[in-house]
């Protein structure tokens, strides 16, 4: 049997992941692979049917309410305050 092997690159582009994302579907045993000369693989047939996981975090576009930008920027008043002391 003549099987095809996609790089682990090729598959990310084809699904539009980042490489990341594929070698912890790999990693997780969600996306069988195997190594060829030291490269780590992907047979064709298996990146076709592998679903990545939905993408998680904010959304572009999506605005944060000003309580969210209040935690922020306390957040940040205390890091600074935090650095200067050892400072």
């Amino acid at each position: 049997m003549n099987d095809q092997y996609l790089s682990v690159t090729q598959v990310a582009n084809q699904k539009q992941v980042s490489r990341n994302a594929v070698y912890r579907a790999i990693q997780e045993g969600r996306l069988p692979s195997t190594q060829i000369a030291g490269l780590v693989v992907v047979k064709f047939q298996d990146a076709e049917v592998w679903q990545p996981k939905a993408r998680t975090g904010r959304r572009s576009g999506v605005k944060s309410s000003d309580e969210t930008k209040a935690k922020i920027a306390e957040a940040q008043r205390m890091r600074w305050q935090k650095k200067e002391q050892q400072e």
